[in-house]
Parts: structure tokens; sequence; C-alpha cells
């Protein structure tokens, strides 16, 4: 008898344990999706941004879009990260008289940016300082790289009919994003 009593109450516990493993689980499956699908709506919100903001910054740079009043009165929102900038700047600079040598920007900024990509004597996103209206015609997510996202980006200038592939790595900041990096491929 008593070892009947002893295996009915183990049954009972095991029963009860997995009930509560399975309960659990099931918990944390729907936070799993739950985060999955925030995720997505970000990558998409990120995506869009690229899209809307390259175009937008390239065709009002050069004319073929319409300043606000705010960017007419030279008050222009950032699309780039303070540290990106330094180095693209940087960038386009060398071999410049008096600027730094090829070698000397690798020094500086390889341990933040891979600069065989860096576009160096060229202009930021195309490297035709002379370009045509600007179109994003791919955008495709690659991978997130911590709070980052990163994505396969072809802009294309239609009137010349170039196209540029970029890797464009953006950061969350505030409601919008900025540019972290490009990586720029012939």
């Amino acid at each position: 008898m008593n070892k009947f009593l002893i295996t009915t109450v183990i049954m009972a516990l095991g029963t009860v344990t997995q009930a509560h493993a399975q309960k659990k689980n099931t918990g944390n499956k729907v936070a799993v999706e739950q985060n999955a699908v925030k995720q997505s709506k970000d990558i998409e919100k990120a995506k869009n941004w690229i899209i809307h903001v390259v175009a937008s910054t390239l065709n009002k740079a050069n004319g073929l879009a319409e300043n606000t009043n705010e960017e007419a009165e030279g008050k222009h929102k950032e699309i780039y990260t303070d540290k990106y900038m330094a180095y693209k700047n940087d960038a386009i600079e060398v071999g410049m008289d008096w600027k730094m040598t090829l070698k000397e920007f690798k020094k500086k900024w390889a341990k933040d940016f891979n600069c065989e990509y860096a576009g160096i004597g060229t202009g930021y996103l195309v490297s035709n300082g002379e370009y045509g209206f600007i179109e994003v015609t791919r955008c495709v997510f690659k991978k997130k790289i911590g709070n980052s996202y990163l994505f396969e980006t072809v802009i294309t200038d239609t009137d010349a009919k170039i196209d540029y592939k970029r890797e464009i790595r953006i950061v969350p900041s505030g409601n919008a994003f900025l540019i972290e990096d490009v990586l720029e491929y012939k």
C-alpha cells in the first residue's frame, strides 16, 4: 500500500510540474512571437526611412526636390552620426594637399570602420559629384548588429543610369534613424 501511495504522489507531482512547464513555455512562446513582430515592424520602419531620406536628401542637395522653409534657411536635419561624418569627411579629403595620407586615414579609422569601402575621394552616398534624380531602387535588410540595422542598398541615378551599391548601417535616434556607416562598393 505504501509503495502504491508513494508512486501515486510522485506521478501527481510529475504531472503538476509538466503542466506548469507547458504553461511557462506557452508564455515564453507568446513573448518571443511579440518580439519578432516588433522587430519586423522596426526593420520595415528603418527600410522606409532609408528609402525616403536618402533619395530626398540627395535630390534636395542637387536642386531636384523642393526644400522646406527650414532647409532653405540652412537648418538641415542630420541624417548621419557625428562619428560617421568625421570619418567620411576625412575619406573625402585623403590625398589632398595638406590633408592626411591613405595610411594615416586607415590608422585613424580602422578600429571603427572598414576603410577599404570608405569611398576615398568621393561624396556622401553617391560617388559622382554631378548626379541626376536619385531613387533607392533596392533596400534589403541583411542583419541586426547590436541596436543597428544593416541594409543592402542600391542608390540609382536615374538620369545617368548609374547604380551605386551600398551597405548602409543605421541606428535608431529618437523617432527616426541616423546613418552610422556606409560601405561603398564599386
